[in-house]
Parts: C-alpha cells; sequence; structure tokens
C-alpha cells in the first residue's frame, strides 16, 4: 500500500513541468505562427493586392502598375503590424487567407479567368 501511494506522490511535479514546459512551447509557436502568416500571408496578401488594384485603377497600365508597387510596401507593412496586432491569432489567420481568397475571386472576375 505504501509503495503505492510514493508511486502516486511522484507524478505530480514532473506533470508540472511538462504543463510548463507545453505552455512555453505553445506562447513559442503561436509566436513562429503569427510570423509566418506575417511574412508568407503578407506576400500573398501583396501579391493579390496588387494585381488586383493594378487591374481597378482607372489610369493608363503603366501608371497602375507603378501605383500599385509604390502601394505595395506600405500594404506588407500593414499586414504584417495587422497580424501581431490581433490578440486572437484565429482571427488573423481566418481574416488574412479570406481576404486574399476574396481577392482572389474579385481579381477573376474581372479578368474573366471564371
Amino acid at each position: 500500500m505504501q509503495a503505492s501511494n510514493r508511486l502516486l506522490d511522484f507524478p505530480k511535479p514532473v506533470f508540472s513541468m511538462l504543463w510548463q514546459f507545453m505552455e512555453r512551447f505553445s506562447y513559442e509557436l503561436a509566436v513562429l505562427s503569427r510570423f509566418f502568416i506575417a511574412i508568407v500571408g503578407g506576400y500573398f496578401f501583396t501579391a493579390v493586392s496588387v494585381s488586383l488594384l493594378s487591374a481597378v485603377v482607372p489610369v493608363p497600365k503603366v501608371d497602375a502598375v507603378l501605383l500599385s508597387v509604390s502601394a505595395s510596401i506600405l500594404i506588407y507593412a500593414l499586414v504584417f503590424i495587422y497580424s501581431f496586432y490581433i490578440h486572437s491569432l484565429k482571427t488573423v489567420w481566418i481574416s488574412i487567407l479570406l481576404s486574399i481568397a476574396a481577392q482572389l475571386v474579385l481579381l477573376s472576375l474581372l479578368k474573366g479567368w471564371l
């Protein structure tokens, strides 16, 4: 009886340390996920935004491309800031991915791809 009680008392500190390690790892994974959506998602968001902006702006094609490429620096910076500003990581992922999809659908409708 005494041996079984000692075995039940032993894992508590081990589980406590494991739980602390998992909390630390989940925080680092969340930060890594934010960097990933900021860098990769920001790149795709900016690319689709630049394509859509150059197709929509009512100026000559060369000027529209120059304007949209100039605006791409601002767009990319805003997406990067947004990905760290919003508290919920799920909201960041969903909003960026849905806005990329919506812009891509709109661009494909304007270009006649669909």
